[in-house]
């Protein structure tokens, strides 16, 4: 299967703290030949403006939190919407790169579709679709919406509505109400 443009959803069980309540955006991969992905929701400390003078002696005009996709250390890299840069097509309109050149057109822009991102989480060959098959995650269609989206609750949201959805397939029921003590 190609992940590329998928969401995995980190199912409540799951307590590495690497992944605890994380949602990641695979970028690209399969099961033969393993799986690249960036946590969405992990902000740190740090500004894209820091590191970018750490790392180059640079000014930067964005000012935005620096996301840690995963624990695997990787150079920095960015999501964007910028469809004249170079760099791989996740979803419709919604781009990657870690290429130095693009990152630096970047960092002159500061607008609410661009992440930066440090470190990468990754599977091994087969290795993701065990843990899906396991439980471990929970697999959805990416959309701008969500990848973008600056909801701190947002892993919550998507746990009940995971939830929400698996109560109305087990009760055969589309109209499962919110909250079914008001009924």
């Amino acid at each position: 299967m190609d992940y590329s443009g998928k969401l995995l959803i980190a199912s409540p069980s799951l307590t590495d703290p690497n992944f605890r309540q994380t949602i990641i955006l695979l970028i690209q991969g399969n099961d033969e030949d393993g799986v690249v992905g960036l946590i969405l929701n992990r902000i740190s400390d740090n500004s894209i403006r820091e590191i970018w003078k750490s790392m180059f002696s640079l000014d930067c005009a964005a000012d935005l939190l620096l996301y840690v996709g995963g624990p695997v250390f990787r150079p920095l890299m960015a999501l964007h919407t910028q469809e004249h840069l170079n760099g791989v097509e996740v979803i419709p309109g919604v781009y990657f790169t870690n290429i130095q050149q693009d990152l630096k057109r970047l960092v002159t822009d500061e607008n609410d579709h661009l992440r930066f991102f440090v470190g990468t989480a990754g599977w091994s060959e087969g290795q993701l679709l065990h843990e899906i098959i396991e439980g471990i995650w929970y697999l959805a269609e990416a959309t701008h919406e969500l990848i973008f989206s600056k909801d701190a609750e947002l892993w919550q949201h998507l746990i009940e509505a995971i939830g929400q959805n698996l109560l109305s397939e087990m009760l055969h029921t589309n109209n499962f109400p919110k909250d079914p003590t008001l009924n």
